[in-house]
């Protein structure tokens, strides 16, 4: 599967440790933003300069492919330029990245797609959580950009379907921040400290084996897929049940055996990320739970 390396490196990654968690402000949620953008900004900018058209030629993409790339690049330096014009001098600074497994134009591409959907996955989770109204608008028109360019990598560049299903899946502050950080290596010291924590990675195999550093015993594995999600128990390290579920869809593992009571305090890692391609000119299955 051309994603699975891609997919592989976040649940292969040690976690970047984070500060101990308090109240989530609009300035914050801003600066949470800012941190996402900086690392999309980062992750285009440096394999955009790697890989020229003659690589992108060789690897079976079109010229068109790369010059749009190009424009996603130049969107995220926008965001970036959005978001810090917002906070000022107090605007979080760029880290030092690494992204694992980026050897040529189709890995780049597939990792894009990851990153992006990740991305959609974090304004929409936050959206709740912001206070100002204006505030909800710039992430808004953040988000649904976001969406187009992981509708048009998945679909146009790697002629898969372009959604995963009828709702995006939100994620929260902990769980993005969980997934971002396998990916940084170092901050600015004077960076703001954000009021987020990464869990463990979590990996979990087809058949439901499961790879992380957190005990399993007792556990549990929930799956989250668009506004859908369900718990299912692990024995013996491995998830029992394990639906099949479209698209990219997400999984925590937790000690809470109840689904409408899974949170940060009871996820011991993750969250895992899925990629169950479908063929979209069949139908459009809903999750399997």
């Amino acid at each position: 599967m051309k994603f699975a390396a891609a997919f592989a490196i976040l649940g292969a990654l040690a976690s970047y440790a984070a500060p101990a968690k308090r109240a989530v402000t609009d300035t914050d949620i801003l600066q949470y933003a800012l941190t996402l953008e900086h690392l999309e900004n980062a992750f285009y900018h440096q394999y955009l300069g790697q890989f020229d058209q003659a690589a992108f030629k060789a690897a079976g993409y079109p010229d068109w492919v790369r010059n749009r790339i190009e424009n996603i690049a130049e969107h995220e330096a926008q965001h970036v330029a959005l978001l810090s014009g917002a906070l000022g001098s107090a605007a979080t600074q760029p880290c030092t990245y690494t992204f694992p497994g980026v050897t040529d134009p189709t890995s780049f591409v597939g990792l894009a797609t990851v990153i992006e959907n990740v991305g959609v996955s974090a304004y929409l989770g936050a959206a709740s959580s912001i206070v100002e109204a204006a505030y909800v608008t710039v992430a808004g028109s953040i988000l649904t950009t976001e969406a187009r360019h992981q509708a048009w990598l998945y679909s146009s560049v790697d002629k898969g379907p372009a959604w995963s299903g009828p709702e995006d899946t939100p994620l929260d502050f902990d769980e993005v921040y969980s997934i971002a950080s396998a990916f940084i290596t170092s901050c600015p010291s004077t960076n703001p400290t954000l009021p987020v924590k990464a869990f463990p990675t979590l990996a979990i195999g087809d058949d439901g084996s499961i790879t992380t550093s957190a005990s399993t015993d007792g556990a549990y594995v929930q799956v989250i897929a668009g506004l859908t999600s369900n718990v299912f128990p692990v024995v013996n390290g491995k998830v029992q049940g394990l639906p099949t579920v479209q698209g990219i869809s997400y999984a925590v593992l937790t000690s809470q055996g109840n689904n409408t009571l899974v949170g940060d305090d009871n996820i011991l890692a993750g969250p895992a990320i899925f990629n169950k391609p479908f063929n979209s000119q069949s139908g459009n299955p809903a999750p399997a739970f």
